[in-house]
This record gives C-alpha cells, structure tokens and sequence, in this order.
C-alpha cells in the first residue's frame, strides 16, 4: 500500500510538474507575442488582444490571458503602452467582463487604471490649476503655441537630486523653434524649502525661448497626483503646443530626445514652408494649395496633422508681412476651427481669439481710437496725435530684442519718415512703468512715446498686441493703409 500510495503521489506530482511547466511555456509565447506587437499604436495593439483573449475556450482561460497582457504591458519600456493595461482593466475586469484571476491584487489593478487613465499618451491635458510662487493662479494648459513640461518634485527627494541640475541645463541651452514652458510642480507643504529650492535651480534658466512657472498644492486639492500619474517624484510629462501629451514617464534623456525629435520634424517643415515663400509666396492661394496637399496626403493620423498644420500656422504667423497673416488666419479658420474634433477645446479658443485679434483694425478701416498714457500720466487719444500725412504705429516693449532690433531700424530710417511726412507714435504695451520711464528718458528722435496702462487699457481689446513688436502704417485721416508689417516693408510702402 504504502508503495502504491508513493507512485501515485509521484505520478501526481509529475503531473503538477507538467502542468506549470506547460503553462511556463504558454506564458513565455505570450511574452513573446506581447513583446512582438508592442511598439504597435495602443488601439492596434487593444484590437489583437480582443482577438487573442476572445478565442480562448472559457472564461478562466480569457482571464489568464488578460491578466497576462495586463502585467506585461503595465510595466512594458515602450512608452505608452501602458494604456493597454488601462484598457484590459476597463474592459475585461473592472466592467465584471471577466474575474481577475487573484483576488487580492485586485485592488491594485484598480489603482493602476484610476492613476492612469487620465493621462496616456496622446490624451488632452486634464486640467490643473496650482498657486504661484510669486502668486495667483496658474493653468498649466493655458501657454499658447509652446511645449510644455510638467515636472513634479521634492526638495528631499535623491532622483530629484540628479535629474533637476540635468533639467535646468537643457533648458538654458534649448534653442528650439518653438518655445518651452516650464510647468515645475514642488508636491510638498514646506513654503521655505520650496521657495528656496525653484530659485536656487529654476531661477538659474535665463533663455528668452523658455518660461518658468513655479508651482504647488501643499494640500492635492487639485488632485495632480491622479490627473498625472505621480505615485513617485521626480515625474516628467511633455505636452505638445495642442496641450496634447506626448511624452511621458520620462527622465531629462529621454525628454532631450524627444524634443530633439519634434524640432527636427518643426525644422523640416519650416524649411518646406521656407521655399513656398521663396518660390511662390505666402499668399493665401498658394497656402491653401500647400495646405491641400498636405491634408490630402495626412489621412486618418490625428497627431500628424494637429503637428503639420499647427506647424504651418506658427510658421505664417511668425512672418512680418500683412500677407501671411492672412494666409494664417486662412489656415486657422479652415484646418483648425472647422476640424474641432481634431483639436483640444484650449487650443480652438486660443486660435479662434488669434483670428478674431488679427481681423481687428484692418486695412481700408479707421484705425480704433484709444486713450493712452503720456510721460506725465496725461490721458491722450491715440489718433490726436497722428501725423499730417503718415502715422507709423510702433506697438513694442522695452526688454524685447526683436522690439529692439525694429527700433534702431526706424530711427535708422529717420529721414525718409521725415520726407514721407511720417510721424512715429511708439506705444509700449509691458507691465513695467518705471522700465518704460527709464528706456524712453532724454529720447531726442522725435517720436511721440505712448503707454497703455496694464492690464486696463482699452488698447489691448481694440489691437492686437498679444505679440511684439507689431507695426500699422496710416494715412492722415487714421485710416490704416498697411498692418503686421516688418520695417523694411514699411521703407518700401513711404517709397513708393
């Protein structure tokens, strides 16, 4: 008996053997599979795995499959991927679909998917408003046509350590076409270490393509850490200029790359754009002939357009030339605002308060007549003091280089403005009175030197100022003969 009993415990055990040793053999083909299909898009990968887990035989052996899938695709290198964990858990076991195959780790698929789902790879921005550190208020979705990074951190934290210094020097070298905002979010309660901590670094960063906004929530009331995914510090996120995020997970390296990756794409089209305006203009048919092309040849990928015609807008509303500003409303109104779908609603508000700026004051129309401020605080109407025959209108700020650079070209242009019968009225559209004061002191070229009071003036909702610097050409009468134009435009129209 005793050797009957023995062989039949072997054989049993023989048996458990086989049974984990086959089912070892499963999971490393599913690995396999997994692995093979992982730099596939998430909704690519999403529809193989329906089909894998829906051919199984029942339920247990589905729920293997899925909780398998789950695992891998959690922990998964390939940025992104882990929305496919998000979706298993939505679809398969949160929703009862299947039973997750252990009870007690229940829980922490539930967490995965809730600390997740509101951030994956391509998803708008959630919205996130935090304290200043100089105050107020601050929406990290609100920086209009610039990348945005996220950076949560600690002032104790050794990864942080590391990573901050690496942060802070790649973004005092960025030199990037399109601008980067700084969103670094400090997720502790201690104000002095805090304050003491973002100056020290973040005050290091004196790049004019870079914005710094230093920010907290001693308490999460705004509920970051579930918006975000920062169950841990440091935690890097990149938003692209739509408020899209396109990156995330990532260390300083993989944000350099990245970067690196969409100024090359930024570059390229620039450098396209640059031969449309060399060889056949920036005006609007050639641009809707370009924009045709591209969205012919785009087709369903979401991403490459918002990117590509994004790109295409920037680009024209960065040209000093009445033309393309046209053609970039033009651009805005039909592959942007008529495509809301495409776009995150920021963004359409962004772009649809642009056009309704730019379609302000144009040309043939009474230029708006708003009260300014003298040196001596005196109210005076902008028009009042408008030339006989030409007003050149100079809307700019004192620490501005490109404002600057226009400025030593109009005073350089002094004696054609005086034989053209052109006055200059410069305005300054800045917050700070006594750097206005200061720049404009013993000025003997003969301008006339306005400001419009911050943020009140009227100025700012009759003109668009959003950029600077902007110039308006007009007749004696104030009608506005030319707007959005480059200095040396403005020489070419007074010789004419």
């Amino acid at each position: 008996m005793r050797r009957l009993a023995f062989i039949i415990t072997l054989l049993l055990l023989c048996r458990v053997n086989a049974v984990a040793q086959q089912e070892a053999t499963v999971y490393d083909s599913l690995k396999s599979y997994f692995e093979a299909i992982s730099t596939m898009p998430v909704d690519s990968i999403c529809n193989r795995l329906d089909i894998l887990i829906g051919s199984a035989a029942d339920d247990d052996v589905r729920a293997r499959i899925a909780g398998r899938a789950f695992d891998y695709y959690m922990d998964c290198p390939v940025m992104g991927a882990e929305g496919v964990s998000v979706y298993i858990a939505d679809n398969y076991f949160l929703n009862k679909r299947l039973e997750w195959p252990s009870g007690a780790t229940l829980p922490n698929l539930y967490a995965f998917a809730e600390f997740n789902r509101q951030s994956l790879l391509g998803m708008p921005a959630a919205e996130l408003t935090l304290e200043s550190l100089e105050g107020g208020q601050v929406d990290v979705r609100e920086a209009s046509g610039a990348y945005k990074i996220l950076y949560f951190y600690e002032d104790a934290c050794s990864t942080c350590a590391r990573q901050t210094p690496l942060l802070v020097s790649l973004l005092k070298e960025y030199s990037g076409t399109i601008p980067v905002s700084l969103y670094a979010v400090y997720t502790q309660s201690d104000r002095a270490a805090w304050a003491k901590y973002a100056i020290s670094h973040f005050g290091q960063i004196d790049n004019p393509k870079v914005r710094v906004f230093n920010l907290w929530d001693p308490d999460g009331a705004s509920g970051f850490h579930k918006k975000y995914s920062v169950l841990s510090t440091p935690s890097l996120l990149l938003l692209d200029a739509d408020g899209r995020i396109i990156g995330r997970r990532l260390d300083v390296a993989a944000l350099a790359r990245l970067l690196e990756q969409e100024e090359s794409f930024t570059a390229s089209l620039y450098s396209l754009m640059d031969g449309v305006r060399d060889n056949i203009g920036l005006g609007r048919e050639s641009i809707a002939d370009v924009c045709e092309a591209f969205s012919s040849r785009i087709g369903g990928d979401a991403g490459l357009y918002r990117n590509t015609f994004l790109g295409i807008y920037n680009y024209l509303r960065g040209q000093g030339d009445y033309r393309a500003q046209e053609s970039a409303a033009f651009v805005a109104q039909e592959y942007i605002l008529d495509r809301p779908g495409v776009w995150s609603s920021e963004m359409l508000a962004q772009i649809a308060e642009a056009v309704r700026r730019f379609n302000l004051n144009p040309p043939g129309s009474k230029a708006a007549d708003v009260i300014l401020k003298t040196r001596c605080g005196r109210d005076c109407r902008l028009l009042e003091k408008r030339g006989k025959k030409f007003t050149v209108l100079f809307f700019n700020l004192v620490s501005c280089t490109e404002c600057t650079k226009w400025r030593s070209e109009l005073r350089a242009m002094a004696p054609l403005l005086r034989r053209s019968g052109a006055k200059v009225i410069s305005v300054y559209v800045g917050p700070d009175l006594q750097e206005w004061k200061q720049a404009t002191r013993g000025c003997s070229h003969g301008w006339v030197e306005l400001r419009a009071e911050w943020p009140g003036s009227e100025l700012y909702r009759a003109y668009d100022v959003s950029v600077a610097p902007k110039l308006y050409l007009l007749d004696g009468e104030g009608t506005v003969l030319a707007k959005e134009i480059s200095p040396e435009t403005l020489s070419a129209l007074l010789q004419e």
